[in-house]
């Protein structure tokens, strides 16, 4: 299932900051296992929570960046982005930007200032 680093193992808080606010999100939060599994934990701003567990997690370095592939996240959208409406989520294939900085982060967009922050 590819490298798994240990600096990615452990649970990802996402700070929703301007970018993500009409996601209709309280908190989603990843957690990756050593073994390559992931789970994901969202609470929409409604309180309805949505689970996914039992997926797959793939790391690919390239130099101070990498990409990881998620099979199933969550993905929260606004009405104007999918029609559905605020808090629901659909599971997608998904490769996300790594950045390896002194505190790394799981970057949503390139152009979005919503990331994860490692809190475990």
């Amino acid at each position: 299932m590819g490298d798994h680093p240990s600096e990615l193992v452990g649970t990802w808080q996402l700070l929703i900051r301007s970018s993500c606010t009409e996601y209709g999100l309280k908190s989603d939060q990843l957690v990756l296992h050593p073994d390559g599994i992931f789970e994901q934990h969202i609470i929409s701003s409604s309180g309805k929570r949505n689970d996914v567990t039992g997926q797959h997690w793939q790391y690919q370095a390239n130099g101070g960046t990498g990409h990881i592939a998620l099979d199933k996240r969550l993905e929260s959208f606004t009405p104007e982005f999918s029609g559905n409406s605020k808090g629901q989520s659909v599971a997608t294939f998904e490769v996300l930007i790594v950045e390896l900085k002194s505190e790394p982060v799981i970057v949503l967009h390139p152009d979005s200032d919503c990331v994860y922050n490692k809190i475990q």
